[in-house]
């Protein structure tokens, strides 16, 4: 079972604590998503809760078997200076080409 299925079948809201469980990640690093929109999140009051549908919804779209949500974090080598500080910003990967491919087939065969 892949883990948005796991996700999609929780009956209630899910808590930071259990999103950060689920994913492996630390509360911090929830709560810092959440704030950011990186991850779907409700603000109810005081606490941060994810609707268990959204979040298995956003699981399927962060997928590495889907390649056009890959997204490369190391691109460090090219840091962005704002406000005196260093942002690494991640780039798209764009999947192989068919051409390219071929390409390099024939140049490893022949």
């Amino acid at each position: 079972m892949i883990l948005a299925d796991v996700v999609e079948q929780k009956k209630e809201a899910l808590r930071v604590e259990d999103v950060a469980r689920i994913l492996d990640i630390s509360a911090k690093q929830i709560y810092k998503m959440a704030a950011k929109g990186q991850i779907p999140s409700l603000k109810i009051a005081n606490c941060v809760r994810f609707d268990p549908h959204d979040v298995a919804e956003w699981l399927r779209g962060q997928s590495c078997t889907n390649p056009t949500a890959a997204i490369s974090l190391q691109n460090r080598a090219h840091p962005t200076k704002r406000n005196g500080r260093l942002l690494y910003q991640a780039r798209r990967i764009d999947p192989p080409s068919p051409q390219l491919s071929s390409r390099r087939s024939a140049e490893i065969a022949g």
